[in-house]
């Protein structure tokens, strides 16, 4: 059974996406933590992708499974937020 967020919820990104395309947030709002690993498409799976860990964006989520802690990101929201310093070299 999928159990859909009727509207966006603020999560902050605890750890980055990694090899498996799977990830870690924080909803701000309830400090609950859920684990990322599937996207309604390919743009929604590079954006997070490129975030850094302690990025805050609002996503819309459905439950994957009726006994797990993992999600589906079904939209994103808001623009794409800017890079603090965009001179950083990304080959670090």
């Amino acid at each position: 059974m999928l159990s859909q967020s009727s509207t966006p919820v603020l999560v902050s990104i605890r750890r980055p996406m990694n090899d498996h395309e799977s990830m870690t947030v924080e909803v701000d709002e309830t400090n609950e933590t859920r684990h990322l690993v599937a996207y309604e498409n390919d743009r929604i799976r590079e954006t997070l992708a490129a975030l850094p860990v302690g990025t805050r964006i609002p996503l819309e989520m459905v439950r994957l499974g009726a006994r797990s802690n993992v999600w589906k990101v079904v939209a994103l929201y808001g623009r794409p937020p800017q890079r603090s310093n965009p001179t950083l070299s990304t080959a670090e």
